[in-house]
C-alpha cells in the first residue's frame, strides 16, 4: 500500500502516540480519543480529528487500534466501528491479549469482508518512540504485504509469525520469557552480593558477555528506580496473560508462571541494588 491512503488509530496512549506520529509521516492519519487532552500528545501532527470512532471508520482504509485488552477492542467493534469500516478494510490489532479471541475476531471481521491483523508489538515507549518495535504478525501473506509499509513505519523488525492468534500466542511468549529472564538477574544477582561482587559492576561486565540479556541492558536504564514499581505490575500482567492461555489448551505452565513471578516480585530490589553505585 502506498500514501495517499486514509489510516485510522484508536488508543493514542503511551505507546500508541508514538506509534501514531510515526504513521503520519507517511500517511493520512485519521485520530478519534475519548478525551481531548489525549491529542496533546500528536501536537506539532497532521492529522484529521473525527467526533467519534464511527465516524472515523467510515474515512480509513486502515484501523490500527491499540487499547488495552481485547474487550476493550470488542466493545469498539461493537460499537458501530465494524459496521462503519468500508469493505475491504484492514483493521490491526496492537494490544496484547489471547490468541483465541484474535481468531475470533478474524471470523467477525470476515463476516464484514473486513480483513484482521493480528499485530502486537514489543518494545514499550522507548521503542515505539524511536521506531524499533518488533511487530509478530498473525495473519495471512496476501494481507500482511498490503499493510506492511505501515507497519515499517514504528516497528523495525515485523514479523510474520502465522495466521490470527500467532501474533498473540508469540507476545505472550516474549513476556514470559522476558520475566523469566528478570527473575535470573534477581536470584544471580542476590548470590553476587553474597560473593561481594557489586551488581553494577556485574551488569557492566556482563553486557560485552554471554551472560547479558535485553532486560538486563534495560534495567536502570528504560527501567528506572521512578518507575519499577508500575513495571513490575505490567510484569505480573503479562505472566498472568501468558499462563491463563496456555492453560485454555490444557497445558501446565505453573513452574513459568511461578518463576516468572518471582522476577516481578524481586523487580524493585535488583533496580535499587544496581543504583546503589560506592
Amino acid at each position: 500500500m502506498s500514501g495517499p491512503l486514509n489510516v485510522g488509530f484508536i488508543g493514542i496512549g503511551d505507546q500508541g502516540a508514538p506509534m501514531a506520529v510515526a504513521i503520519a509521516e507517511k500517511f493520512n492519519l485519521h485520530v478519534w480519543a475519548r478525551r481531548d487532552f489525549s491529542y496533546e500528545s500528536l501536537e506539532g501532527t497532521l492529522f484529521t480529528r473525527h467526533e467519534s470512532a464511527v465516524e472515523l471508520a467510515t474515512a480509513v482504509d486502515v484501523l490500527c487500534v491499540c487499547l488495552r485488552s481485547d474487550h476493550d477492542l470488542l466493545e469498539l467493534l461493537q460499537g458501530g466501528v465494524l459496521d462503519a469500516l468500508p469493505s475491504g478494510a484492514i483493521l490491526m490489532n496492537h494490544a496484547t491479549g489471547d490468541p483465541g479471541e484474535a481468531r475470533a475476531f478474524e471470523e467477525t471481521c470476515k463476516a464484514k469482508e473486513i480483513r484482521f491483523v493480528d499485530a502486537p508489538v514489543s518494545g514499550g515507549r522507548p521503542g515505539a518512540v524511536a521506531r524499533t518495535l518488533t511487530c509478530f504478525v498473525g495473519t495471512d501473506a496476501a494481507t500482511l504485504e498490503k499493510c506492511g509499509e505501515i507497519l515499517s513505519t514504528h516497528s523495525t523488525h515485523v514479523v510474520h509469525m502465522g495466521g490470527a492468534g500467532t501474533g498473540q500466542a508469540s507476545k505472550l511468549c516474549n513476556n514470559a520469557l522476558t520475566v523469566s529472564n528478570l527473575r535470573n538477574v534477581v536470584e544471580v544477582f542476590s548470590i553476587a552480593d553474597a560473593f561481594g561482587v557489586s551488581p553494577a559492576s556485574l551488569q557492566k561486565a556482563f553486557s560485552h558477555s554471554s551472560g547479558g540479556s535485553f532486560i538486563l541492558d534495560a534495567l536502570g536504564t528504560k527501567v528506572t528506580p521512578q518507575i519499577a514499581a508500575h513495571i513490575a505490575k505490567l510484569n505480573r500482567t503479562d505472566v498472568e496473560e501468558f499462563a491463563a492461555a496456555a492453560k485454555k489448551l490444557g497445558l501446565d505452565v505453573s513452574a513459568i508462571e511461578a518463576w516468572a513471578l518471582g522476577g516481578a516480585a524481586g523487580l524493585e530490589r535488583v533496580i535499587a541494588r544496581l543504583s546503589e553505585r560506592s
